[in-house]
């Protein structure tokens, strides 16, 4: 008989734990989820941000698979043998490289799909297969930093153990790690937001190649101005030294044209929204703003600026017998504005059009100009900040027209939702049309239906735009606009999951302008039809939209 002691079972130490196998139910789980990250969105999607999307859900499945394994192992005592945990790894490893390869294949016939129907070039396998990687060292870096957590969480539970009972020590450990983890991101954030603002904020203070001071003593920052030329930033001095010149105008309507005028305040021009807005007005005075025929208060995006496509139409179509006036509130990129401080938005746009209409509703009906709230995308959000409906667009505007509208905005979110009774979430109806509608293509506004009465407000929506569809909500609850009869641009594939339909589309908001025109987020093919639509000139034609929009159609989006 063997005397020798025998040598106790090797205890696993913090730091085997750190660095032990993973979960094998919880690699089941990352695995089997990976399918559902495969399956369409609304874009598509490039593969590195497919394998970041993927990589992300896999973790999260990961944790609950580890997690319910631990609960079950915990409630019935089992452990299972080293034998049956080998079988276990044999299975998942064969099934699982299967699955994910018969996923990235119908993965890249689902983004072809997508591709086919917003109007981009197709991609083949390998391309989609490149997100593997990606979304495995993804996953790895979000499952170390949960195991990191934890053992940080161990590290104190055992600290405040020596103190206090077991059950005070693990719910402070918790405690103080999940403090240490919202004041690390409290101040990420706050790095990012200031990095953000001294990053932008020097591109700001730059002027575009080819641009130089207005002349003409109808634009913001000449030396006629109120508002300087250095004030205006960036996005300002373009907005003011573009536009189309007089013999454009000329060559277009056959006959001389006015100059159109085109007011603009920046950041630097007053200290706040409201002295801003007020500013504003004084341009408009001072250049004879509330003479001409049209007046478009306009909603910038978050650096400010105004595109091209929809600032130049109503100046063709009025011959330039029109003004154009917005205020800046921001120099970030509109993604970034709305995640730091959105409520400048809505106060710049709210202040900026009570302001201007003040002074409007002080002139004579008959002698004032026909006045149009206007935004796009994050301008959309703040041009319709001052009003609370379709009876406020009727009092207090001639017409008003939004495009690509971001998903809580207001009105538009109300009246999405108390919409006309089986008008599908992408085009609803509102009280039939009378006075709201919306629009996707040309042939959605053209010809006006006589019961479509003014003043006029339209909204261009399309069915595949991320920035009118992501919201919150889509983490745990199911859209409108995929639980009903939905846009033709909107894959038949394309399904609703918890969490990864919101990353879906959280990454598709960055991809809105890389698609063909009339899809995602690129409106500039419906502009001049949705001018026509709202504020037509006296003796506009059909024809005439047509010819403007193709040549609207030449302009490159900057």
């Amino acid at each position: 008989m063997d005397a020798r002691p025998q040598k106790a079972a090797a205890r696993p130490t913090r730091r085997g734990k750190f660095f032990s196998l993973p979960s094998v139910v919880g690699t089941a789980a990352g695995v089997a989820v990976f399918a559902l990250t495969m399956m369409p969105s609304l874009l598509p999607r490039p593969w590195l941000m497919q394998g970041v999307i993927s990589g992300i859900v896999f973790a999260v499945a990961y944790g609950f698979g580890a997690f319910a394994a631990w609960v079950v192992r915990r409630l019935t005592k089992w452990e299972p043998a080293a034998r049956t945990r080998r079988i276990a790894w044999l299975v998942v490893i064969v099934v699982g490289v299967t699955w994910v390869i018969v996923f990235v294949a119908l993965g890249a016939a689902w983004q072809n799909e997508v591709r086919r129907l917003v109007g981009v070039s197709q991609v083949d396998f390998l391309y989609v297969l490149k997100a593997v990687p990606v979304a495995a060292l993804t996953a790895l870096v979000i499952l170390w930093l949960a195991r990191l957590l934890r053992a940080a969480s161990h590290g104190a539970r055992r600290l405040f153990g020596k103190q206090a009972p077991r059950w005070l020590a693990a719910a402070l450990g918790v405690f103080v790690v999940a403090l240490v983890v919202v004041v690390a991101l409290a101040a990420a954030f706050k790095t990012f937001e200031k990095l953000s603002n001294n990053i932008y904020g020097k591109t700001n203070a730059t002027t575009a190649s080819g641009i130089v001071q207005p002349q003409s003593a109808m634009r913001s920052g000449s030396s006629a101005s109120l508002v300087s030329w250095q004030s205006l930033g960036l996005q300002g001095r373009s907005f003011v030294a573009r536009g189309p010149s007089q013999e454009q105008l000329r060559a277009f309507n056959g006959r001389r044209p006015t100059e159109p005028i085109r007011v603009y305040v920046g950041l630097d021009s007053a200290p706040t929204a409201a002295a801003r807005a007020a500013l504003a007005v004084k341009e408009l005075d001072r250049t004879g703003a509330f003479s001409r025929k049209l007046l478009v208060v306009m909603g910038a995006t978050g650096t400010g600026w105004i595109e091209p496509q929809s600032a130049d139409p109503p100046e063709y179509m009025y011959n330039g017998d029109s003004a154009e006036v917005t205020i800046q509130y921001s120099f970030l990129p509109s993604w970034i504005s709305f995640i730091t401080d959105k409520a400048k938005a809505t106060d710049a746009g709210r202040m900026l059009f009570d302001a201007v209409y003040a002074a409007w509703k002080g002139l004579p009906a008959t002698n004032r100009p026909k006045l149009i709230a206007y935004g796009l995308s994050l301008g959309s959000f703040a041009g319709q900040a001052p009003f609370t409906g379709a009876a406020d667009f009727r009092t207090r505007t001639d017409g008003a027209y939004f495009a690509g509208t971001p998903n809580d905005s207001q009105p538009w979110r109300t009246l999405e939702d108390t919409r006309d009774p089986g008008s599908p979430e992408w085009q609803p109806a509102y009280e039939g049309g009378r006075t709201i509608r919306w629009a996707a293509r040309p042939d959605d506004v053209t010809p006006p239906a006589a019961t479509w009465t003014s003043p006029r407000v339209l909204y261009l929506q399309h069915g595949s735009d991320p920035v009118v569809w992501w919201s919150p909500r889509l983490v745990l609850h199911r859209p409108g606009w995929l639980s009903e009869p939905r846009a033709p641009d909107v894959s038949p594939d394309t399904r609703w999951f918890p969490l990864v339909t919101f990353l879906q589309v959280t990454v598709d908001q960055f991809l809105g302008t890389s698609v063909a025109n009339g899809h995602g987020h690129n409106y500039g093919n419906m502009t001049v039809y949705a001018w026509a639509a709202v504020a037509a000139p006296p003796g506009w034609t059909a024809e005439k939209t047509q010819q403007l929009q193709t040549t609207v159609d030449t302009y490159h989006i900057e």
